[in-house]
């Protein structure tokens, strides 16, 4: 067993008949009582109403009142907490909670939790150090807007702490409401018979508790919010069915431009803005990086491309394989559509925001430092960064919406990598807890993007922050971009389809960043991307890859990594079901399915191939639980990558404390979800 997997061992019940014949190698039970003597066989036998824990020691399986801190989970009895610590944080999310704990103690600290009261505790994930020195781990499976007890342990420190996870809706009470109308001629007083013209007027006045309802209508404006709400009273911006916030040129959409045929192929318009964004028919075009290169037809990296525009000189120029004349043309000039700025309890909900692209870094929902802000139930679709989260802003909620981008998703990507093509639909650069679920993402470079490239190693910058149960399709890149410290990041029950990498990890330098229970389907590069010298701790557990795209790898190494910890995971290519032609850093990976169409050889690990996962486990002590067996997934021609009764992933997992704690049968299944 390697060092990593020493240090996570804790939380594995080893069943004691589990063991992986290895050729060649030498028995060493090392005075153990059970357990996989490393040879095929085992080190003792367990009695009835034991197993084997940690692959060392037979422990109760069935616990009654009094039980000790051997028993399986939900039997811990570790008393009552005291007093809460001050040196143990705790953020409570709504189905998860992040935990903190500053201690001197060199000792690993190990995390209980339970609801007040409770007899019992249940044992959360290992903690693990980061840079900074404090223990942090996750909790996972928690019910909304319910109180906790958590207890650490390290050494003989014994810390307490309470959090309460947040509800699945935010508390509001409407204690006004102001009404907008952009077909109303007159300035307007907010009242239902005389509406504000514009939604930025009824920002200008509003108050804590005041609902923005905003009538169908297309809004031609940047909207500045820097007027707040308060806890259980937001200011609400809702906009009804129809409602649109536009920052294209409404007087190009009505009546065109005047355009002039240059050479075969290319025209030019008078235009003073700077567009970055441009659409045609309301569909994106390129946007080629020079003049020059416009009439060349040639986009970045000297990629043919056929079709494109360029603003410069006072002139709009484009190139089009028809007559510009006879298309309906997009034109942005304004840059933002919501720009909140120092504000607080800001909830927006129910509007179509689309076209805004004017200058450097459009958006089309700004949050900047700002917090307790949701963004739920929106549409925001043909905008360089549909939402971005940034600076100090924290406590933030973006649920539930639609975002995408047209025409990126069918252009070369050597062409658009590297360029102001190269956004995604989600970016979280702020400071402590953001919440991404429910959002359907497709058509667009990126989806979401958490952390920092270029400051990489500050833990403070998006602290403690929860993707989950996103759907993506046609993702040009990465589906799933954590870079930097990311602590705590948790990408969890996730849908990924048709992209190219699945999660990129490149690199993490704190962590712990969590890969949980995501499915990826149909790429053409990686489901998880491992490169830049990632040294974070990273925990991939029970997670789904599978891909039929010809000759194509399951996973596929482009640089050095090391630190991440591999569990009940399946992965299905038609090449390699795991290639990494450079050398391997220290990695703990066991208990998961390598499985390729091809046969033969099935991984490449540190340039070296392996026909089977037997044979890479003899050669290196990795995968020694795993196993290179078709993963019987029940029909994934028809998208059900669940798995046969029949599948051998079925009851063929181990069991991780805090993460799959509900499994059915004898053992956790391995792949996304578990069996019924």
């Amino acid at each position: 067993m390697n060092k990593f997997a020493l240090m996570a061992c804790w939380f594995l019940l080893v069943a004691c008949d589990d063991a992986t014949p290895k050729p060649s190698c030498t028995p060493a039970c090392e005075g153990r009582v059970c357990g996989d003597d490393g040879c095929g066989g085992v080190c003792g036998a367990c009695e009835d109403g034991t197993a084997c824990q940690d692959g060392t020691a037979c422990v109760a399986t069935t616990c009654a009142p009094g039980c000790t801190d051997g028993c399986p989970q939900g039997c811990f009895d570790l008393g009552d907490c005291a007093a809460s610590s001050a040196d143990l944080a705790l953020i409570g999310n709504v189905h998860t909670a992040g935990v903190y704990l500053t201690s001197s103690q060199a000792q690993a600290a190990r995390v209980f939790y339970r609801l007040p009261g409770a007899g019992n505790w249940s044992a959360a994930p290992d903690a693990v150090i980061i840079p900074d020195g404090r223990y942090v781990t996750s909790l996972f499976s928690l019910a909304p807007d319910t109180r906790y007890e958590v207890l650490a342990l390290a050494g003989d420190e014994r810390h307490c702490g309470e959090l309460t996870t947040l509800p699945v809706t935010p508390v509001h009470e409407t204690v006004a409401t102001l009404h907008v109308d952009q077909a109303n001629s007159q300035p307007g007083d907010g009242s239902p018979g005389n509406p504000f013209s514009s939604i930025a007027a009824a920002v200008a006045v509003a108050a804590p508790g005041t609902d923005i309802r905003v009538a169908a209508g297309v809004y031609h404006e940047s909207v500045p919010v820097r007027r707040s709400g308060e806890a259980g009273r937001y200011l609400r911006l809702l906009g009804e069915p129809g409602a649109v916030l536009d920052g294209s040129d409404p007087d190009v959409a009505a009546d065109g431009l005047p355009w002039t045929e240059d050479t075969p192929g290319v025209w030019s318009a008078p235009w003073a803005g700077d567009p970055r964004y441009l659409l045609r028919d309301q569909v994106r075009l390129y946007h080629f990086p020079s003049l020059a290169a416009l009439r060349a037809g040639l986009g970045d990296d000297d990629v043919p491309m056929d079709e494109g525009f360029f603003a410069d000189g006072g002139a709009l120029w484009v190139r089009s394989a028809t007559a510009p004349a006879s298309h309906a043309w997009q034109v942005p000039t304004l840059g933002t559509a919501l720009a909140l700025d120092g504000a607080a309890h800001v909830w927006i909900e129910g509007f179509t925001i689309r076209y805004y692209g004017e200058g450097d870094y459009a958006k089309g929902i700004d949050v900047r430092d700002s917090s307790h802000v949701v963004v739920r139930g929106n549409v925001v679709h043909d905008i360089p960064s549909p939402v971005w989260i940034r600076r100090a802003s924290s406590h933030n909620r973006v649920e539930d919406n639609e975002l995408y981008q047209t025409g990126v998703h069918l252009w070369p990507w050597d062409a658009v990598k590297g360029t102001d093509h190269e956004n995604s639909a989600i970016i979280v650069a702020g400071a402590t807890q953001t919440l991404v679920s429910g959002n359907r993402i497709r058509q667009i470079f990126n989806g979401v993007y958490a952390g920092s490239f270029d400051d990489d190693r500050n833990p403070d910058l998006a602290f403690d922050v929860d993707v989950s149960d996103n759907t993506f399709t046609d993702v040009t890149d990465d589906g799933l971009e954590p870079e930097g410290a990311c602590v705590n990041h948790r990408f969890r029950g996730n849908t990924l389809d048709r992209f190219h990498n699945g999660v990129s990890l490149a690199p993490i330098t704190a962590g712990p960043v969590w890969v949980l229970r995501n499915r990826f389907t149909d790429y053409d590069a990686s489901a998880i991307k491992l490169s830049n010298d990632s040294s974070g701790r990273v925990w991939i557990f029970h997670n789904t890859a599978f891909t039929d795209r010809p000759d194509q790898n399951g996973l596929n190494v482009s640089g050095h990594f090391e630190n991440m910890v591999w569990r009940n995971n399946v992965f299905r290519g038609t090449r390699y079901a795991f290639e990494m032609s450079r050398p391997a850093g220290p990695n703990d990976l066991d208990w998961n399915n390598y499985h390729t169409t091809r046969g033969a050889p099935v991984v490449k690990w540190s340039d070296v191939r392996y026909d089977t996962v037997a044979a890479w486990c003899a050669a290196t002590g990795l995968e020694c639980h795993g196993h290179d067996q078709e993963p019987g997934l029940a029909d994934p021609d028809s998208g059900d990558f669940t798995l046969r009764a029949d599948s051998p992933n079925v009851d063929r997992g181990v069991r991780l404390f805090g993460i799959n704690d509900d499994f059915l049968g004898a053992a956790p299944d391995l792949g996304f979800t578990e069996s019924r």
